[in-house]
């Protein structure tokens, strides 16, 4: 009976096997990079897009945003850091709305791809069908960014030309050309008043008083004092 005991008799209970820990993969970092030209634009319709895009793919995005900046500035202090962080390895893909956002010369275009190339950055424009994210940049894909940029630069001359033609042919018609005053009889009356009562009445102060813009406002103020 002992003996039948002893093969029953478990003195340590059963312990699983502990597993191996496995680290998650860790994301991968990518510059969102958002530019207008102007300041009375917005990076809104760049920013939802290119941030679903990145969360799409699972990667964090760390936005860089150069506001009221030219694409034919090279000096631009977010494209600027952009780039230098590329450079030290903090970053791995680089993702804009569409080319011309990052470079609208071939030349500036094609330095800053080179710079990517160097630090083995990936380059993604979704609009534009470019990811480079997966490797180094082929043949075919610095062919394809060559000749974006040479067709965006080239419909970016023509539309200056046709601009320009434009508005040649409408000044010997005799059209006025700028902008319409928005400025009323009531609120220039109003205007002088608060600046005869107060001259140091600041734009800011002067174009919520009235309603208008900043710019419009500060265009008034000149005239009411010139008229002084």
């Amino acid at each position: 009976m002992s003996a039948v005991l002893e093969l029953f008799d478990v003195r340590e209970p059963f312990a699983p096997r502990p597993t191996a820990k496995v680290d998650a993969p860790p994301k991968i970092v990518v510059a969102v990079y958002l530019r207008v030209s102007t300041e009375d634009q917005n990076t809104d319709l760049q920013r939802s897009e290119l941030l679903t895009q990145a969360n799409l793919r699972g990667w964090t995005p760390v936005i860089y945003e150069d506001h009221g900046m030219s694409g034919a500035d090279f000096d631009r202090p977010a494209l600027n850091q952009l780039l230098a962080d590329a450079d030290a390895g903090r970053l791995k893909v680089i993702m804009a709305w569409k080319l011309d956002r990052i470079g609208r010369s071939t030349q500036h275009l094609a330095g800053i791809i080179n710079r990517l190339l160097r630090a083995d950055v990936g380059l993604v424009v979704p609009s534009q069908g470019i990811d480079t994210s997966s490797g180094s940049m082929n043949p075919a894909s610095k062919l394809q960014l060559n000749v974006l940029a040479a067709v965006a630069e080239f419909e970016r001359d023509l539309i200056r030309e046709r601009t320009k033609a434009g508005l040649r042919a409408a000044k010997e018609r005799g059209v006025r050309l700028g902008r319409e005053t928005v400025v009323t009889e009531a609120q220039r009356i109003l205007a002088k008043e608060i600046l005869q009562h107060n001259p140091d009445t600041s734009v800011t102060s002067l174009s919520k008083r009235l309603g208008l813009s900043l710019g419009t406002a500060s265009r008034l103020k000149r005239l009411v004092r010139s008229l002084a």
